[in-house]
């Protein structure tokens, strides 16, 4: 089982989290672990393997995909059928839009581009929004098999949206 980022700074496991409280209860525990704050050479080396740690727990629950997967393999209930799964109908929707895109990148179409940014946009949000009501309810087989799915459409959403060139990429 993997480590809890949620335990390192106190945080009930929820998916909803708020940014600003995270981010003040990192600066905090940061600070009392900072390796700059022992002189001792095994009492900084203990700091480094603690900031590391609290580093790293940190980066997951800013990401909600990130954070998602590790509520969902907290909870012992991650499949490993449910890996690749995805919702019915997603590729070849993906596929269209990415011929879209493809033309659209083509043809310099920044109308057609900022489009399609929007409807990924709209879809990466939906599905994140998806999540959080999932995770409010009581986890099961059935529910996490529904999550893995939404984060492996969510996976698509972004990639998509970190492949398509800015407005200044496209020019």
């Amino acid at each position: 089982m993997m480590s809890d980022p949620f335990a390192e700074f106190s945080l009930d496991r929820r998916f909803d989290l708020d940014a600003q409280a995270l981010r003040q209860a990192y600066l905090a525990r940061s600070a009392q672990v900072h390796p700059d704050r022992f002189t001792d050479p095994l009492e900084q080396a203990d700091a480094v393997e603690h900031m590391s740690r609290l580093t790293d727990a940190y980066r997951v629950l800013c990401d909600p995909q990130l954070r998602a997967k590790a509520l969902l393999a907290l909870s012992g209930l991650e499949a490993e059928g449910d890996r690749d799964k995805l919702p019915p109908d997603l590729l070849m929707q993906m596929m269209e839009v990415r011929e879209e895109m493809e033309s659209a990148i083509e043809s310099r179409n920044q109308t057609e581009l900022e489009r399609l940014r929007g409807w990924a946009t709209q879809q990466r949000d939906q599905y994140l929004a998806g999540l959080a009501r999932d995770f409010e309810q009581k986890l099961d087989v059935a529910s996490a098999a529904q999550i893995r799915m939404k984060l492996n459409a969510l996976r698509y959403m972004q990639r998509m949206l970190e492949q398509m060139p800015s407005a200044s990429q496209a020019d």
